[in-house]
């Protein structure tokens, strides 16, 4: 009998110190299960991001954001670098905001 385990790519949120797998389908139960939405909904994570960061916010972030302004740039590159060759991957884009939404959770 074979057994299929396979490795865990274990997250730590920054939050609760909850650890997550980012291979199971289970992490994003609570994502929309289609590319237009996540699409949309990472597309308005970004805007709430930018605006708090360059408007609503922008004297703390100036003063002492500790890193967090240049790691959701960081985020955001990389989710448009290559977005178009992960169109189709409804598991990607559930991983792209998974990892924004853990980053920017508290900004508010």
């Amino acid at each position: 009998m074979l057994l299929n385990i396979r490795k865990m790519r274990k997250f730590t949120c920054t939050f609760g110190d909850v650890d997550v797998d980012l291979d199971d389908p289970k992490t994003y139960e609570h994502l929309p299960q289609n590319t237009k939405e996540l699409r949309q909904k990472m597309f308005a994570e970004i805007g709430y991001a930018f605006c708090y960061m360059n408007f609503w916010h922008k004297d703390s972030f100036e003063a002492h954001d500790g890193g967090q302004k240049e790691r959701v740039e960081k985020l955001v590159k990389n989710f448009t670098d290559i977005e178009r060759q992960n169109y189709d991957n409804i598991l990607w884009y559930q991983e792209q905001i998974f990892l924004f939404q853990d980053e920017i959770e508290n900004m508010c």
